[in-house]
């Protein structure tokens, strides 16, 4: 197997000798059951990441999402009433 490659279980087995290697630098990229599912990589490297994003973009390969975050959910304070009480008063305090 290549040496940027792991899979699951050998990582969790031999966890910190991964880790060495992240610290040094490198990006593993873990698998499961021979499938590539994640990537371990040293923090800071979302740069790295931006700049590909950017130049795919700017080649037309790609097209960034235009549309805004999702708020952050609030919770419904409902103590003391009913499920339907408290979303009507929610969609009130929205508006």
């Amino acid at each position: 197997m290549r040496d940027n490659v792991v899979g699951a279980r050998e990582l969790k087995v031999r966890l910190g000798r991964y880790l060495r290697r992240v610290r040094e630098g490198r990006t593993l990229v873990v698998t499961d059951r021979g499938h590539p599912v994640a990537e371990l990589r040293p923090i800071g490297v979302e740069a790295e990441t931006d700049a590909v994003l950017a130049k795919l973009e700017a080649a037309g390969a790609i097209t960034r999402p235009v549309r805004k975050r999702v708020p952050p959910f609030r919770p419904i304070d409902s103590r003391g009433k009913s499920a339907a009480e408290a979303v009507i008063e929610a969609r009130v305090d929205r508006f």
